[in-house]
């Protein structure tokens, strides 16, 4: 499974780490080459996670999932290990105070600490300025805070997260590195043709479709977005149709949508899950991926957009993510959704040329998850 194995019941950590550790000789890494790279926390389901490491046993890393950052005690003598972390903000999860937060942090940070000490490397990917429904803001930024101090190496993938984060937290410039998100070429299934996706939708050939894909929630902009499809049709000459399509969030915040959109032609609702073999049809649909959320540091939903070739639309503070093809991302004012509408209309006249959707398709090819995860171990290797 591309360097990352998965826990199986019959098997100790201790056996997945000889079983790494045979794996990277018979590649050619020995003792004094080869890594152990205990990923947490780690998520089965996650193609970002699955795209970053899909190169590394050829670059001299194993990547072990960690159900707990103890599982690392346990480790054959001398293999070189190293820890990567991911969203730390996950160590709340169950927790109902600020009080429990807080000692969870702690509790946290000695376990990292414990790991320094042994002369392991600490790696952070940081995913966002803060996480989408942090229920403990202060606690997250004092622990975001000590943890930059700690970690060795941080992994970002835009250029401007050292100042996005500044108002929050300080992350240090001569530890970070930076690697771009990678695009989703060869994740799903991409096999059907627009006129066939729109008509799996009940959409028309001529319609102008807007998508706003992913799990729904405050933090996304959504519900701003969706009291803003009048000033939508208007700027794109009538005829806009917009898809919203993706887990439903909480039944408050949901409320307000249904309200948004009752009686609306011009807005289409999926709400669950989407499977892998699903993704292509709403995509593939769309004439502009619409990223609406107004803070944060990367967008997955507009990698995903590049590689079916479709332009995107996100905050200013985003765009530099998507950087290369002409055409590819127009940004706006996360404050001002005015700006947003605007920039929709500039995306969808720019997804009317061929020139457009082959700009992205070169992207997306350029940043495909295994030349992207090996630059990743490149980097990383070079830093140990």
């Amino acid at each position: 499974m591309h360097g990352i194995r998965q826990h199986g019941l019959a098997r100790s950590f201790y056996e997945e780490c000889l079983d790494a550790s045979a794996a990277l000789e018979a590649l050619g890494y020995g003792l004094d080459t080869g890594w152990l790279l205990g990923v947490y926390p780690f998520g089965t389901r996650n193609p970002y996670l699955r795209a970053l490491y899909s190169a590394a046993l050829e670059q001299g890393f194993a990547c072990l999932p960690l159900k707990g950052l103890e599982q690392l005690n346990n480790v054959p003598k001398p293999l070189n290990v190293a820890l990567h972390l991911h969203w730390i903000h996950r160590i709340y999860h169950g927790l109902e105070t600020a009080k429990q937060a807080a000692v969870a942090g702690a509790d946290f940070l000695e376990l990292i600490q414990q790991q320094k000490d042994m002369g392991r490397p600490i790696l952070w990917t940081i995913h966002n300025i803060m996480s989408h429904r942090s229920a403990f803001p202060e606690e997250e930024i004092a622990l975001r805070a000590r943890f930059a101090v700690l970690a060795d190496h941080i992994h970002i993938m835009n250029p401007g997260t050292v100042d996005l984060c500044a108002p929050h937290y300080e992350v240090p410039v001569d530890k970070t590195f930076s690697v771009p998100h990678p695009s989703y070429k060869g994740v799903y299934g991409d096999y059907i043709s627009k006129p066939q996706a729109r008509l799996s939708l009940g959409i028309g050939c001529a319609d102008k479709v807007f998508l706003l894909f992913g799990e729904l929630g405050t933090y996304k902009g959504t519900r701003q977005f969706l009291a803003a499809v009048d000033a939508l049709q208007t700027s794109v000459g009538g005829g806009a149709k917009v898809i919203v399509a993706g887990k439903a969030g909480e039944p408050a915040f949901m409320e307000d949508i249904f309200q948004l959109t009752a009686g609306r032609a011009d807005v289409q609702l999926h709400l669950g899950h989407i499977d892998d073999q699903d993704v292509q049809t709403f995509f593939r649909a769309a004439d502009v991926a619409v990223c609406a959320h107004p803070s944060g540091l990367n967008s997955g939903v507009a990698a995903m957009a590049a590689t079916f070739g479709r332009p995107a639309v996100m905050p200013h503070a985003l765009t530099p993510t998507i950087a290369g093809p002409e055409g590819s991302v127009y940004g706006f004012d996360s404050d001002n959704m005015d700006t947003c509408v605007a920039a929709c209309a500039a995306a969808y006249s720019a997804e009317q040329s061929a020139s457009t959707e082959q700009g992205l398709f070169e992207w997306a090819e350029a940043h495909a998850p295994r030349k992207v995860s090996a630059d990743f171990f490149s980097s990383l290797r070079a830093r140990l």
